[in-house]
């Protein structure tokens, strides 16, 4: 009876210590998922970039802030691009600058939280400022929308997929993505079971079976932040007709565009204009 006791008293312990940890894991969701940052790094000027400053309204007590860069001709596609979970726009802009250069028009986009832009960052924040984006370059820019590219990498492969899955685009390019929150919640915490009480799920996957245009995976082998073989997972759960994987052999995460140089831009722009 004593051993039943103990043993009883150790398993009830051990699911205290178990729930403790998943409520402040709870708690912690945000502060472990986003990092922004406020200040600026560099300025569109800077890489000699002509833009307009944007600010737009998703929700009542937010405000995104972003840069327009308007396309050299009328009907060039123009790059929606959302961002990972860290930093702001200042630090895109090197990536972004080959594709300005070549003719494309694109806006630069902080969630609200990050660079600028006010509020609290969340999935469904995330959405809304997409979204917000979206309206702007189709409503008061008028661009059709088949002239539209959405790009998310990293965590803004979330954001990304979501929009393209609700709203018409050209086409979706996803660099270093995963298919469901749950898995980087494995990567990071293993045996808790966290996703059982994370708020925001980023469910990718779920949102690329929306998403009726072409559609481009690309993805390091060597990433460390999101491993290959989830990018990998998302490529083949999803339809080979729509959906081109793009391995590149040892790439990390989100510095494609740095071992690559001119082919990884010269690929992309390529995919673009077939989609």
């Amino acid at each position: 009876m004593v051993l039943l006791k103990s043993l009883s008293l150790g398993f009830l312990s051990a699911a205290f210590v178990l729930a403790a940890l998943a409520l402040l894991l709870r708690l912690l969701e945000n502060r472990l998922t986003f990092y922004p940052w406020h200040e600026f790094e560099s300025l569109p000027e800077d890489f000699g970039l002509d833009y307009e400053e944007i600010r737009l309204c998703p929700a009542a007590g937010a405000t995104v802030h972003g840069w327009y860069f308007r396309p050299r001709e009328t009907e060039a596609p123009v790059l929606l691009l959302c961002h990972g979970n860290a930093g702001n726009i200042s630090h895109r802009l090197e990536w972004l600058a080959p594709f300005i250069r070549s003719g494309l028009g694109a806006v630069l986009f902080d969630y609200r939280g990050y660079g600028l832009s006010s509020g609290k960052p969340g999935e469904i924040a995330f959405r809304e400022d997409a979204l917000a984006v979206w309206e702007f370059l189709t409503l008061r820019k008028g661009i059709p929308p088949r002239n539209l590219v959405v790009i998310g990498r990293s965590l803004g492969g979330a954001p990304a997929s979501w929009l393209a899955g609700e709203r018409e685009s050209r086409c979706l390019v996803l660099e270093g993505v995963f298919g469901q929150g749950k898995e980087m919640a494995a990567k990071l915490f293993g045996f808790l079971p966290v996703h059982l009480v994370m708020k925001n799920r980023w469910e990718i996957a779920r949102s690329l079976k929306r998403v009726a245009v072409p559609v481009l995976i690309i993805h390091g082998t060597r990433d460390e932040v999101v491993p290959f073989r989830l990018g990998e997972r998302l490529a083949a759960q999803s339809d080979p007709s729509r959906v081109t994987f793009w391995p590149v052999e040892g790439g990390g995460h989100l510095d494609l565009d740095q071992l690559l140089g001119e082919e990884y831009y010269q690929r992309i722009l390529k995919f673009i204009r077939g989609a």
